[in-house]
C-alpha cells in the first residue's frame, strides 16, 4: 500500500469518527467509557515509538531529532527543509498512523468526557483547545514532513501552545472540587510551559537536545489526560 492511500484512509476514519462523535454527542455510560479508554490509550505511544526508532537502517537520535523524522516516508539525505541528515525509517507508516490515532483519540476523549468537567465556560473553552490540539497532532501523521513541510509544519505549530491555556483553565474550574486533578494538571502545565520555553531558545543555544525536549512537550500533555482518565475511570 502506497502513502496516498493511507492518508486517505486516515481522512476515512477521521469522517467516521467524527460522525459517531455526532450520535453520541449525548453522553452516556458508553460514551464515556470510549473516552476514557482513548485517553487511557495515549501510553501506548511510548511503546509504539521504541519499536520505529528500533527499526530505523540510519542512525536515529532521539534527544536531537524531531519525532516527524520517524514518519518521514522516504530514504536519504535533505528528504525535507531542514534535514541534513540521513533518514530511513521503514515503519513511517506505523508511526503517521500512530501521530493520526494519537491526535484522533485526544480529540475522542475531549468531546465525550466533557460532561465531566464542572459545568463552566472555562470547561467549555479547554474542551476545545483540547480537541484543536488533537486535531494539531492528528494531522501530522496524514501529511509526513517529506511530502509537504510547509503543511506539516502549520498544521503541528497550534499543538504546541493550545494544550497550555487547556490546561490552565481545567486547573482554575476544577481547583475546589476535583484537587488531585488540578494539582497534577498544574505539575503538567509547568512541565509543558517550561519546555516550550527551552525549544524557543534552541535557534541561540544549538547543543538544547530539541527532540528530547518535543517529546517532553507532547509526553506531558499524553500523561495529563492519562492519569487523568484514569482517576476519573476509579471515581465513575
Amino acid at each position: 500500500m502506497n502513502d496516498g492511500f493511507h492518508a486517505g484512509l486516515m481522512i476515512l476514519v477521521a469522517m467516521i469518527a467524527i460522525l459517531t462523535l455526532f450520535l453520541l454527542r449525548k453522553p452516556t455510560k458508553g460514551s464515556v467509557l470510549i473516552g476514557l479508554i482513548s485517553w487511557v490509550a495515549l501510553s501506548a505511544y511510548f511503546v509504539i515509538e521504541v519499536i520505529v526508532i528500533r527499526a530505523t537502517t540510519v542512525p536515529y537520535d532521539f534527544l536531537k531529532q524531531p519525532m516527524s523524522d520517524l514518519g518521514v516516508t522516504a530514504c536519504g539525505t535533505d528528504t525535507y527543509e531542514l534535514a541534513s541528515y540521513d533518514i530511513c525509517s521503514p515503519y513511517h507508516w506505523l508511526m503517521n498512523w500512530t501521530f493520526f490515532l494519537t491526535g484522533l483519540s485526544i480529540l475522542v476523549g475531549a468531546v465525550l468526557l466533557y460532561p465531566l468537567w464542572p459545568k463552566a465556560r472555562s470547561s467549555k473553552v479547554a474542551t476545545v483547545f483540547i480537541g484543536i490540539f488533537g486535531i494539531s497532532y492528528g494531522i501530522s501523521g496524514i501529511i509526513p514532513a517529506d511530502v509537504n513541510f510547509y503543511w506539516h509544519t502549520l498544521s503541528a505549530l497550534p499543538g504546541m501552545v493550545v494544550q497550555i491555556p487547556a490546561m490552565i483553565l481545567i486547573s482554575k474550574v476544577i481547583y475546589k472540587k476535583m484537587p488531585y486533578i488540578a494539582w497534577w494538571t498544574i505539575v503538567c502545565t509547568v512541565v509543558t510551559m517550561g519546555t516550550l520555553f527551552m525549544l524557543f531558545l534552541q535557534p541561540v543555544f544549538t547543543d538544547i537536545p530539541g527532540g528530547l525536549l518535543q517529546r517532553i512537550l507532547y509526553g506531558s500533555v499524553y500523561w495529563w489526560l492519562t492519569v487523568t482518565a484514569i482517576i476519573f475511570w476509579r471515581k465513575h
